[in-house]
């Protein structure tokens, strides 16, 4: 038997990627109402693109696709004339402005494609299709260099990918056709497609980020018809959207804070709940369990779902059936400290490397390169070495932003946590001098 079907749920109540845009989607958003009404007044009622700051796996990108639901349900319901959809999924920053261009335009083309109909009955102009859909559901050949063929004009364009069959057609006349299909279907005031542009800290300095923005600027975030949300961590997205180019063009950020603890048990009990299929489901890790690696994770949601379905992983579903629910809670607990023992065990570093771990946990988990005062060292090089030590162990992330200092551009891994878990509750056995 399957293994969730065998304890009572249809799929993995922990799965960790983001929620998708409908309403199980919405179900599954809880503790998220007050940002969800601002993320939806910015929407329908801005004119700059939404920015979002917030820390790593703190749900930035579900938020987005939630309200891009409910945005599109308010039209259904006729409580609105604005009619907006989600682009497919989410679109992942690239050092290449030239082939992030290239993405952008092609999700907004599968995005017609996968809303036709709902165009359709929204009395909306609708392209025709037809070409286009052979042509992006064509083979395509992987490889820089080679030539695409493009269903919207004659000649070539060079890039990451060659797709086969079809007539070929410019890079050039498949951006104004794209152009053409957002104006003629999204008229100003009428509502538009929503993207995610996300993860902006992979760019690692403010600097190269402002340039790819500056980039993409006339191309992509001034499209007529599409409404981007830009989502970016450890300060990041606050730092480039004040920049003079993207001024009038970027909102100011919305900081998105980790869920608070006391929706953390509803919000696992509305999951357990919405994956199960019997009314006797058990599961692996109950509502106070997963408070607790809440807690341990320092509030990162998607680090907590990731060890809640690792944990699930540990035995055959008779395992769970065969243990009474406090059993498996303290199963739990205790592979959550073995593994926290695990990772502290793998690092070796000296005491100052490691105190340095400590004081940014009470710090917050973050901190910029400016801050070295406060962690105790005489200037950034000195901390910067610690700081490469704590990454050698994959116990810290850092951006090298040597252009903003004000970043908080440092910050404690789901690794990093688990290891300060093991180490504030003495967990281990005493560390030995000098190592």
């Amino acid at each position: 038997m399957d293994f969730w079907q065998g304890l009572g749920f249809g799929s993995n109540p922990y799965v960790v990627k983001p929620l998708p845009s409908n309403a199980d989607g919405r179900e599954l958003l809880v503790g998220r109402n007050v940002e969800l009404r601002s993320l939806l007044r910015r929407i329908e009622e801005g004119d700059t693109h939404v920015v979002l700051e917030g820390p790593n796996g703190v749900g930035k990108t579900s938020l987005v696709a939630v309200a891009a639901w409910v945005a599109s349900d308010r039209f259904r319901r006729r409580e609105t004339t604005q009619l907006y959809l989600s682009l497919p999924e989410a679109l992942q920053i690239k050092e290449d402005a030239s082939e992030f261009i290239s993405d952008c335009y092609f999700a907004v083309a599968r995005a017609f494609l996968d809303n036709e109909e709902v165009l359709k009955r929204a009395g909306r102009k609708v392209p025709k299709t037809k070409d286009i859909k052979a042509w992006l559901e064509a083979p395509v050949l992987k490889g820089r260099g080679l030539t695409i063929s493009s269903p919207f004009g004659g000649g070539g364009l060079t890039g990451s990918a060659a797709a086969n069959g079809s007539a070929g057609f410019s890079n050039a006349g498949f951006r104004a056709t794209i152009r053409t299909w957002l104006r003629d279907a999204f008229p100003e005031g009428t509502g538009g497609l929503v993207g995610v542009i996300d993860n902006l800290e992979l760019l690692e300095t403010s600097a190269a980020a402002r340039r790819l923005l500056e980039e993409i600027r006339d191309p992509i975030l001034q499209l007529s018809g599409m409404r981007w949300v830009l989502c970016g961590a450890r300060g990041i997205a606050r730092s480039v959207a004040t920049t003079p180019r993207l001024n009038g063009v970027l909102s100011d950020p919305i900081e998105i804070t980790p869920v608070a603890d006391e929706f953390i048990p509803h919000l696992i009990q509305t999951r357990l709940r919405h994956y199960s299929v019997r009314a006797d489901s058990k599961a692996p890790v109950s509502a106070s369990s997963f408070e607790h690696v809440y807690e341990v994770t320092h509030k990162n949601l998607r680090d907590s779902l990731r060890h809640a379905q690792s944990f699930s992983q540990v035995g055959e579903a008779e395992f769970f059936l065969s243990k009474t629910e406090r059993e498996i809670a303290e199963e739990f607990t205790q592979w959550l400290e073995d593994e926290a023992i695990k990772h502290e065990a793998s690092a070796k570093m000296q005491p100052r490397t490691w105190t340095l771990l400590e004081d940014l946990a009470s710090f917050g988990g973050t901190c910029s390169p400016s801050d070295y005062e406060q962690f105790n060292f005489n200037d950034r090089a000195h901390m910067r070495k610690n700081v490469v030590e704590l990454e050698r162990y994959g116990l810290v992330n850092s951006s090298r932003d040597e252009d903003d200092q004000r970043r908080r551009s440092i910050e404690i891994t789901s690794k990093g946590w688990l290891v300060h878990y093991a180490r504030s509750e003495g967990l281990s056995s005493p560390a030995i001098p000098g190592t």
